[in-house]
């Protein structure tokens, strides 16, 4: 026919084909389609492809894959089809389930729903949300079904009731699945290796779900026999074969039910008492059942949100080219300020919602003690004057009433010194010289104790304290091998430093060093989120932070405060203490405390400040800052006595009176209406936005922080890589040593044919010795009072203990400073042509090596003794001076009265010239002339003349051995016993 399309031809050409194929029958070909979701790598492949005995290796499913199978009836007849569909991906494709269901499928469709159940903590949520978004959808199709044909919907409805017995006695009990349902449970051989009770509580579960569904009940492993019985139930889904009858209720073997075969009589009840149960509040049988599941396995994650939010990122997605563009497109947004509506959590906490409650809290700080006692030595006053005629103590808390939860962030405002940092302190247990006279502090119900509080609280303090030549990344990574449990991989370690890196938005500087004020590095609010991420790796339930915006500009700070408003978000308590924010910072803030002189002028929700004021009297001036304006209000003006009087008159007056506005709320949180208390008191974190990154509180049991010997590796590696990348310190400290050599070896050089008289000789050896030692010391002392705040904060945060930092600084310094002694005693010995035998060399330098290496010890007992750099310096200058003018040189050992001989005996430049004298002059004859005649003397005589063949050489090594290790020993106790607190913690 010449109207007929291509496609009409090409249609009837099959048809003809196929008719002629299977001799002339007429026969009806038979199609249904089985759809196959369930858990991500639960073995949805495996068994489609052993139902249609396809012996190939099952690849991952990326979406949604389709396959189809074909079998005949009989001899000569046409062949039924099967259409198999299968969701990859667990329930982060949920959109796509109505692809293969649709109108002209549904008759002839069925469900197989497979259940990992080696991960029980996941299979209640992978079957719910699946069985949810497959039941919803094929309601609205039968629904829509029944507008155009009301008997094809009620068809449907009633082959959901096939299945069941018509007198069963639970037919009025359950809910039959809209279409034919196969529950499969895979991975047996992993399960039957669980506990008796919890494969006692899976298996009446999935008993429970599949027999209030209506449908078939089977688990799966690699055994052969368990596969055979599984593709007999697909075979009758798909071809209509006859479904087996045998059934295994056994919950130790392999449960088989079909479909009708069960009731509500033989599962039972869900395994807890009567009491237990009654406690669970559950409407319907199945919401009981869920809580019952999840009471003993609780679901890891709410749902997977975040692969639903971004799916490309799964690793099983990855296309190189289309990821690196990508990545591109992510760092040029991450660089452009955060919008509004940017919520986006890439790292949550879903521990239990934590409270934190001050009660009537009265603090004061004796100003007196606040003074370090080497500052009070510049008063030069004596110490028993030094409380004589100092005020009392002030108080610095007043009267404080506070309750905040989860969810929130209270942000304390008010100018400098009116108790903003005072209240941090008292609530991370860092009570500076001051007492609380009054009231407590409660966390979730329990007094404040610096155990708990490293439990629960994060501290990011005011100013960072960072290694600055590491990177972003390796800063992170070295306090994760830190912080998180000992149980943890690699791998995990990796990637919760990567999700922080992501929530703080740092992953354009992630490979950037961090620097400081003298190294070029990372930029200011990005250090700061740094600071924040060192904090934010383990977890917590609460983050304080004192004046994260102090020193940024308003730009930078508005993007540290809205990540810190995305942080509370995700369930978390966020306190932070800022002096007087800009106004689109303010709108940030869920709560505020406005405090003035340690008292509150107003606590409670920042929008409702405003109305507040505003209803006693105190309007904001139109486009004026909230913030500015009301600070300003409740300032003390202290330009004279009379307006001082003034000012403090009226803050006690709005004191007073916001104390009597909320005296009747639990909370003490002023709100505009009663309606809004709910919303004040609980503001819960959003349910879409938990991610798959969320961790529970840790109990002591299962967060045991890395072992000594970890901490040790790691932080003897974070040492080195910090040290080693400071290239223009190394270069200068190896320039040092070099020209000090180069000086000292020309000025005793040339003396290979003329002997070198032997006081020249002996002051040589002693300046060697004794010159080096001094700018090694003074680079430690600069070196450990630059890291001491930081190991305050760390030490004080439980990060590690004073062990390992002990021993990882102690070994840590020996390769820079085997390298400067290298550099520098080695040109020093040939040029000034001492000694040439090996033997004489090596012990040279051995005691080189040993008496630099005793006064790097030195220093480093002092910089952890004394608080401040001047000090430390004094103390080590005091001790160096003396060793040096007892070391036998400046003059001889037996003319030294009692004190400096008692020096003598432990200043280790003594030792070491007594050894080096010994060395150079021992066993040789000394020439010496006496105008023009030349006496030879033999060069015992003349170190016994100086009073330094006393001992033997060894003796010298071991003295020095000791004295290094004495000095060792000192340096562990400070670290351990003294609070390593820098001068900007006094």
């Amino acid at each position: 026919m010449p109207s007929d399309t291509l496609w009409e031809i090409a249609k009837a050409e099959v048809e003809k084909r196929e008719i002629s194929e299977n001799g002339g029958d007429g026969a009806e070909v038979c199609e249904k389609s089985v759809f196959f979701i369930g858990s991500k790598n639960g073995g949805k492949t495996t068994i489609i492809l052993r139902c249609l005995d396809r012996d190939e290796p099952p690849k991952p499913t990326l979406a949604l894959e389709y396959t189809y199978g074909r079998r005949a009836k009989g001899h000569n007849t046409p062949k039924d089809i099967a259409h198999f569909w299968e969701l990859g991906g667990g329930t982060s494709l949920l959109d796509l389930i109505s692809i293969p269901i649709t109108n002209e499928s549904l008759r002839t469709f069925s469900l197989v729903l497979v259940l990992d159940l080696s991960k029980p903590n996941d299979l209640w949520p992978t079957m719910e949300s699946l069985l949810q978004v497959t039941k919803a959808h094929v309601d609205k199709l039968i629904m829509k079904l029944g507008k155009t044909s009301t008997k094809a919907a009620s068809e449907m409805r009633q082959k959901m009731w096939s299945n069941m017995q018509k007198d069963h006695p639970d037919r009025e009990l359950i809910d039959p699945f809209p279409i034919p349902l196969v529950i499969i449970g895979s991975k047996y051989d992993i399960f039957q290796d669980f506990d008796s009770e919890k494969r006692k509580i899976i298996c009446k579960t999935l008993r429970f779900v599949s027999h209030y569904y209506g449908a078939s009940l089977m688990f799966a492993s690699k055994s052969e026999a368990l596969l055979l019985k599984i593709r007999g139930v697909i075979n009758q889904l798909a071809f209509g074969i006859d479904k087996s009858k045998s059934i295994s209720v056994d919950q130790n073997k392999p449960l088989f039910i079909p479909a009708g075969l069960d009731s509500l009589s033989q599962i039972g009840s869900p395994p807890l008492s009567e009491n237990e149960i009654g406690k669970l509040h559950a409407q319907t049988p199945m919401e009981l059942w869920k809580k019952v599941y999840e009471k003993v396995f609780p679901p890891k994650s709410a749902n997977t949100s975040k692969e639903t939010r971004d799916p490309a990122r799964d690793p099983q997605y990855a296309e190189s080219e289309v990821d690196e563009m990508r990545a591109q497109k992510d760092q040029i947004q991450d660089s452009v300020f955060l919008s509004e509506s940017d919520n986006s959590l890439y790292f949550t906490y879903s521990g239990q919602s934590n409270t934190l409650e001050i009660r009537d809290l009265n603090y004061q700080v004796d100003k007196a003690f606040q003074v370090p006692w080497y500052e009070r030595l510049a008063e030069f006053k004596m110490p028993c004057m030094w409380n004589r005629g100092q005020d009392a103590p002030v108080p610095m808390i007043q009267n404080l009433n506070l309750k905040v939860k989860s969810g929130q962030m209270l942000a304390i405002i008010g100018s400098s010194g009116y108790g903003k940092s005072s209240l941090l302190d008292v609530i991370t247990c860092r009570e500076n010289r001051g007492k609380i006279k009054t009231g407590q502090v409660l966390i979730n119900g329990q007094p404040s104790t610096p155990q708990l509080v490293k439990k629960c609280i994060a501290h990011v303090r005011q100013h960072d304290q960072l290694l600055p030549n590491l990177t972003v990344w390796e800063t992170l990574l070295f306090v994760a091998q830190l912080r998180l449990p000992r149980t943890s991989s690699d791998s995990q370690r990796k990637k919760r430093v990567e999700d922080v890196i992501a929530e703080l938005r740092l992953r354009q500087c992630a490979h950037t060093r961090v620097g400081n004020e003298y190294l070029r590095g990372v930029s200011g609010g990005e250090r700061r989120r740094v600071s924040i991420g060192v904090q934010l790796l383990w977890n917590p339930g609460i983050l304080i932070l004192d004046e994260p915006t102090s020193g940024l500009d308003s730009f930078t700070s508005h993007n540290l405060v809205k990540t810190l408003s995305r942080l509370a978000k995700g369930n978390r308590l966020v306190l932070i203490s800022l002096h007087q924010p800009r106004s689109d910072i303010f709108k940030l803030f869920d709560l505020v405390l406005l405090m003035t002189s340690g008292t509150t002028i107003y606590s409670g929700t920042a929008r409702d400040m405003v109305k507040y004021f505003t209803e006693i009297g105190y309007p904001c001036p139109r486009y004026s800052n909230p913030a500015d304006f009301y600070v300003d209000l409740t300032s003390i003006d202290r330009q004279d006595r009379q307006r001082e009087m003034a000012t403090r008159e009226k803050v006690q007056s709005l004191a007073a009176l916001f104390l009597e506005k909320v005296r009747d709320f639990d909370d003490f949180l002023w709100r505009a209406t009663e309606e809004e208390s709910m919303l004040t008191v609980s503001v819960e974190p959003r349910s879409h936005l938990i991610s798959e990154q969320i961790i529970n509180l840790p109990s002591s049991s299962d967060h045991q922080l890395p072992g000594t010997v970890q901490q040790f590796t790691t932080l003897i590696r974070r040492q080195i890589s910090n040290d080693f990348r400071d290239l223009p310190m190394l270069l200068t400290q190896g320039l040092e040593a070099f020209v000090m050599s180069m000086v000292i070896g020309f000025l005793f050089y040339g003396h290979e044919k003329i002997q070198r008289s032997f006081m020249d000789t002996a002051a040589l050896l002693f300046v060697t010795g004794a010159l080096i030692p001094f700018p090694v010391i003074l680079h430690i002392i600069a070196k450990c009072h630059s890291e001491r705040a930081m190991l305050y904060y760390e030490l004080e945060d439980g990060m590690y203990s004073a062990g390992p930092y002990f021993f990882a600084k102690i070994l840590g310094e020996l390769p820079e400073h085997c390298a400067y002694v290298v550099i520098y005693g080695i040109p020093i010995y040939w040029l000034a042509n001492l000694r040439p035998e090996p033997e004489h060399f090596i012990l040279s330098f051995l005691m080189l090596w040993l008496v630099v290496y005793c006064g790097r010890t030195m220093a480093l007992w002092c910089a952890a003794l004394l608080p401040s750099l001047h000090t430390s310096s004094f103390l080590v200058s005091a001790l160096y001076n003396s060793f040096y003018l007892s070391g036998g040189f400046m003059i001889s050992l037996d003319n030294l009265w009692t004190v400096p001989a008692w020096i003598s005996k432990v200043s280790f430049l003594r030792w070491y010239f007594e050894g080096l004298m010994q060395i150079q002059f021992n066993g040789i004859i000394y020439k010496e002339p006496f105008g023009n005649i030349t006496i030879p003397i033999p060069g015992k005589l003349i170190v016994d003349g100086m009073d330094l063949n006393s001992h033997p050489l060894y003796a010298g090594y071991a003295i020095i051995i000791g004295i290094s290790i004495c000095f060792i020993a000192l340096y562990y106790l400070s670290l351990r016993f003294i609070k390593q607190k820098s001068s900007l913690d006094l």
